[in-house]
């Protein structure tokens, strides 16, 4: 766990764009059903109080509202996600599969490789029986102002599929659509309105966000909720696994 403070105009650069995670508490570490055993709590202050000693209170919240992604209401903070949604953050051990994976998928260079984060969840999508993993990547050549990079892999190390415009908390929805589990996430930036979509499976892989046309209440869902971590306060603390270790 990568124990070293950024500045604030890293912060900038690397999560513009991004959800600034959940809302509320967090699951426990006793994950059942689709999901791994190994969530953790996690819950952190507001990147406004972090921030407000050096850049001033209003300026504080303007700053936590570009890093989030969001337009506040009620997409800030995981605030959409639906009533009763299981809540979990990101694994805390570094994973070389998924550390290896990014670089060679993105073609990360190495001088880039200890400003990149990342975070992972594991989750069985099609109810097999194995899990897979959800990873997203956060970094100068991931990110931008509708969201980050993410991958769809196996224990293993082999991706499955790769996605753009991830502005985690990502929701696996209790509904299966052709043998997976719908995803259901934040889709802005660029100016676009701010809206809930669903990522349905077919014809081999997920629908990616700008692709996808289907705009969803998330009250209608239910589900678990990964990658629940507050992007810009993690960056504060040093709290985060980076490409380098």
């Amino acid at each position: 766990m990568k124990k070293k403070i950024a500045g604030l105009i890293c912060i900038t650069a690397v999560v513009s764009g991004l959800l600034a995670g959940c809302a509320g508490g967090l699951s426990g570490a006793s994950g059942s059903g689709a999901f791994g055993e190994d969530a953790q709590n996690y819950e952190e202050e507001s990147a406004v109080e972090a921030s407000a000693g050096e850049l001033g209170a209003e300026q504080a919240e303007e700053q936590a509202t570009a890093d989030s992604g969001s337009d506040g209401g009620n997409f800030a903070d995981g605030a959409w996600l639906p009533e009763g949604a299981v809540q979990m953050a990101s694994e805390t051990e570094p994973n070389e599969a998924v550390r290896t994976a990014i670089i060679d998928e993105y073609v990360i260079p190495e001088e880039e490789w200890e400003e990149t984060r990342y975070y992972y969840n594991y989750v069985d999508l099609d109810d097999d029986g194995e899990n897979e993993i959800f990873a997203l990547a956060v970094g100068p050549s991931l990110s931008g102002s509708g969201g980050s990079s993410a991958l769809l892999m196996k224990e293993s190390g082999e991706v499955i599929q790769t996605f753009t415009l991830i502005n985690p908390p990502v929701l696996v929805t209790d509904e299966i659509m052709n043998g997976y589990r719908e995803l259901a996430l934040v889709r802005s930036g660029g100016g676009a309105e701010t809206e809930v979509v669903l990522l349905s499976y077919g014809n081999g892989a997920y629908e990616t966000v700008s692709e996808t046309e289907t705009v969803i209440d998330p009250d209608l869902l239910s589900g678990t909720a990964i990658l629940c971590n507050d992007l810009a306060a993690d960056m504060e603390s040093g709290n985060y696994l980076t490409l380098s270790e």
